[in-house]
């Protein structure tokens, strides 16, 4: 049987150097010695930090892996700083991979992997090096202020909740070509023959990532902003809301494209023949509003009815940027160095992505036994797995010799997440009240 998630991260930890040491490696030289600062340490504690001082983490770090702190954080620093960013991308995707090669819990819709591609902006500690590798934030005068910002891109598994890819970029990058490069990279990810679907929202619909991932036969469902395929959006009407559509880039549209001559002689010697769906809705002031989507989908895989059902799966990678930033704190940088913050972002990625597979392991092999118990049915509390998760990590490191102890370990922490599982209420007869849009704390609760 397959082992846990949490298992196989900390089993990469003990043979991280024999397996990963060349990705790690920010010169040749780097870990080459045993030293005081080994590299299972390293790795665990980054994914165990909690966005506290430095010094306070390496001492609750070393107590809790039973080691008087003999090293100095600046020690600590200089290690980090040679230890490559996108090896913990690296590690975090093979383990991961591993779940869709065996997908004992991984689920799917309509027997498809649902995916999302989005973007959100990330505050940056203001240094010089950031400043000049990220881009700085114009208020509404166009006056620079003291505010770094880097966009962040991912490839999200919104049925599953998992991140699958990340790309970090300077500040108002281009989110077309962030996206073709996650259509890339997932082609050889998932195990061959399975079916895919990735969706986006009303940024997103450009003609060279539709090309892209028609020629790569990937499937794709986009919401429209209103101006773009006008005069298909047009075509639609209330008797015929669902249409294949050819759509032709002549010489007018196609003189967007015109400083790449390849794909701009291709533009006008090819027809797209796409699906245009409008969808009337009523908002929640009681006004009728309308979207519209574009997509390559079967009619017979995806009805008209079923398009809102599957675009609303899309909010998942909302609430997943939610969690890295709020519940995770992955703008609480452990450093200021560029190094130190793609590491940040990366064991954020690499945490959300251990509790939503240890939340998974737990709820298919246990299934909340006792519902019959409660009133409402039951559900684990994300936000309280990542907290013990955070907590019961380095305890499981310190037993990673043991195997029947770190079995005993990962058993009490599954049992604690289900034992303080919370109730699923719908149809509630108050809605919650939102009042602002601010980050107090009290809005959104941290996890640990």
């Amino acid at each position: 049987m397959k082992r846990h998630y949490s298992q196989r991260v900390l089993t990469t930890s003990t043979n991280i150097k024999k397996r990963y040491l060349e990705t790690i490696r920010c010169d040749k030289m780097a870990f080459s010695r045993e030293r005081k600062i080994r590299l299972p340490e390293l790795f665990i504690q980054m994914l165990a930090n909690k966005g506290r001082s430095q010094k306070n983490e390496l001492f609750e770090f070393y107590r809790e892996v039973n080691q008087s702190m003999d090293v100095s954080a600046t020690a600590f620093f200089n290690a980090r700083m040679k230890f490559n960013p996108e090896a913990l991308l690296t590690i975090m995707q093979d383990i991961t991979k591993e779940e869709y090669e065996e997908p004992d819990i991984i689920s799917k819709y309509n027997d498809y992997y649902i995916l999302a591609i989005d973007g959100s902006d990330v505050n940056l500690p203001a240094t010089d090096e950031t400043r000049a590798k990220y881009g700085h934030y114009n208020n509404q005068h166009g006056d620079a202020i003291n505010t770094v910002l880097s966009s962040i891109s991912t490839l999200y598994d919104c049925i599953n909740e998992l991140f699958l890819d990340i790309k970090i970029k300077p500040y108002k990058s281009s989110e077309d070509k962030s996206a073709m490069e996650h259509m890339n990279f997932i082609k050889d990810y998932l195990p061959t023959g399975e079916k895919y679907l990735t969706i986006f929202d009303r940024g997103y619909p450009g003609i060279r990532l539709i090309d892209q991932m028609i020629e790569d036969n990937q499937f794709f469902l986009m919401r429209l902003p209103g101006t773009h395929l006008k005069k298909e959006q047009q075509a639609l009407s209330a008797d015929n809301p669902d249409q294949w559509i050819d759509v032709e880039y002549k010489k007018e549209r196609a003189n967007y494209y015109s400083d790449d001559r390849k794909f701009y002689n291709k533009l006008q010697n090819t027809i797209y023949r796409l699906r245009f769906i409008k969808l009337d809705y009523i908002d929640k002031n009681g006004t009728s509003q309308t979207n519209y989507f574009i997509t390559n989908l079967s009619n017979e895989d995806f009805s008209t009815e079923s398009i809102y059902e599957l675009y609303h799966l899309r909010w998942k990678i909302e609430t997943g940027y939610r969690s890295l930033k709020s519940q995770i704190k992955m703008e609480n940088f452990s450093g200021v160095r560029d190094i130190l913050i793609r590491q940040d972002i990366y064991a954020s990625a690499f945490i959300y992505n251990n509790v939503s597979m240890t939340v998974a392991e737990s709820e298919a092999e246990r299934k909340l036994n006792n519902q019959t118990e409660y009133k409402y049915p039951q559900k684990i509390n994300r936000n309280f797995a990542l907290g013990v998760l955070k907590t019961d990590l380095l305890k499981m490191f310190v037993l990673y010799k043991n195997k029947k102890a770190i079995q005993q370990a990962q058993r009490r922490f599954e049992e604690n997440i289900i034992k303080y599982s919370c109730p699923i209420r719908e149809g509630r007869s108050k809605p919650r009240e939102v009042i602002g849009n601010h980050k107090n704390k009290h809005s959104y609760k941290k996890s640990f």
